[in-house]
């Protein structure tokens, strides 16, 4: 990824708000909340630590750090920082980003509940983008060499890594191809509410963390595309939009228009689709 000597000063209305006055949270984050207790963790299923039996558990649970708390805006991390530590997001939503040399922001991803944060950091030792909290977002400190270690002597925590890996490479090539805008904001929604669905939520009724603009940005669209494509959605009885709140009314006939998008599809692969009408209570 390019630009890693340029520090970010863009950002869509949640990345600006205090981002240029607080210092990033992951070099204070040993003066964070006491340590959290994974064992009890209801994100423990889709976590590093799922499937790993209770000694194993035990010694996971002592290498992760402190958890802080993010306010909208603020930064986890910032484009250049060194790489020490994973993150395993607790709560809320975070944007990864950054800004080209001409100053044009770039959504990278989107960083959901149960979901690890700087896992493409490994490879330089650095930081090539901005984290920015859209909501207040919490975060779990997973030092990486301690992980590492763990991970040589426990073998499903190694597993655990490696899909974590593997979820990434999957989250950041699925919008790759020359998609139309229907198709790619309609994969984008179905995306949501399958990272919904996983942390516990409903997989039909939305809160939006980021604005139309990060959408539009992470899609490769302009904002007004992305407002009169919901627009259409709306009138055709898909979805229900008012503000960030989207409500999903037919999950099947959204997923029909991603499903070109969807890797596995691509790849002939049958993979779980979403709840229907007549399945929904």
């Amino acid at each position: 990824m390019p630009w890693p000597q340029k520090k970010s000063t863009a950002g869509s209305d949640a990345g600006k708000a205090g981002a240029e006055t607080r210092p990033a949270v992951a070099a204070a984050l040993k003066n964070g909340s006491s340590r959290p207790r994974c064992g009890t963790c209801i994100l423990q299923p889709h976590c590093l630590p799922a499937g790993l039996d209770p000694d194993a558990l035990a010694r996971f649970e002592n290498t992760v750090q402190h958890y802080a708390t993010l306010a909208p805006g603020e930064h986890l991390f910032r484009v250049g920082d060194t790489f020490n530590s994973l993150y395993a997001v607790r709560t809320g939503c975070l944007k990864t980003c950054a800004v080209d040399p001409n100053g044009r922001e770039h959504v990278l991803n989107f960083h959901f509940v149960g979901e690890i944060i700087g896992i493409d950091a490994i490879f330089p030792g650095q930081h090539f983008a901005d984290a920015i909290a859209l909501v207040e977002s919490s975060v779990c400190h997973l030092p990486y060499r301690a992980i590492s270690q763990l991970a040589r002597e426990i073998p499903q925590l190694q597993v655990e890594l490696v899909r974590a890996l593997s979820r990434h490479v999957f989250s950041m090539t699925s919008i790759s191809g020359d998609f139309t805008a229907e198709e790619r904001l309609a994969a984008f929604l179905i995306m949501v509410s399958a990272r919904h669905r996983l942390a516990g939520g409903g997989s039909t009724e939305l809160q939006l963390a980021m604005s139309r603009q990060d959408i539009a940005n992470y899609l490769r669209l302009a904002t007004e595309t992305v407002s009169r494509i919901l627009a259409r959605f709306q009138k055709s009885g898909l979805l229900r939009a008012n503000r960030r709140r989207i409500t999903l009314l037919d999950p099947e006939g959204l997923y029909a228009i991603a499903e070109c998008m969807n890797p596995y599809s691509r790849g002939g692969i049958s993979r779980h689709r979403p709840e229907s009408k007549a399945t929904r209570g």
